[in-house]
């Protein structure tokens, strides 16, 4: 991306996605979070890998407790992939790297316990699709550090 009008425009596309993802999973609409990514996409956190929609929007419904959980995040890095082109000099991939802070307790809202279960280093690779949408294609989260007493239950 050697335009830095194009730079500002695919950044501004990525945060986008970004905050759509914590505010899905924030508020419950897990098939929205699913959404999100690709078909085929990879998804890793810890020693849990996933592969595709299905498999991610599982991991939430799937859960036997209800989990209140905020998420925010800064830091974040865009770079295009090298090699990758779309039509009109936009990346067919980009790289976002991102700090997150997942605040979370395993009971309803509202709660008057907070605190924060995770601080994790995102790396994500988004994918330009057909439909003119940015999608996550990979999502690698490392731990950087945890709660455990505040894990989902």
């Amino acid at each position: 991306m050697t335009d830095p009008l194009e730079a500002l425009l695919v950044r501004a596309e990525i945060d986008a996605v970004l905050a759509d993802w914590a505010w899905h999973l924030d508020h419950g609409d897990y098939a929205a979070v699913a959404g999100l990514f690709t078909e085929d996409a990879l998804f890793v956190t810890g020693a849990v890998e996933l592969r595709g929609r299905s498999a991610i929007e599982n991991r939430y419904t799937e859960r036997e407790h209800v989990r209140t959980t905020r998420h925010t995040y800064s830091g974040l890095r865009v770079s295009a992939e090298d090699g990758s082109a779309a039509d009109g000099g936009r990346p067919a991939q980009v790289r976002a790297l991102s700090t997150w802070v997942n605040y979370a307790v395993n009971r309803p809202a509202p709660v008057d316990d907070v605190g924060v279960y995770l601080v994790a280093d995102f790396h994500d690779v988004l994918t330009w699709c057909a439909d003119e949408r940015w999608r996550i294609s990979e999502r690698r989260i490392i731990p950087v550090f945890r709660d455990p007493s505040r894990a989902p239950a």
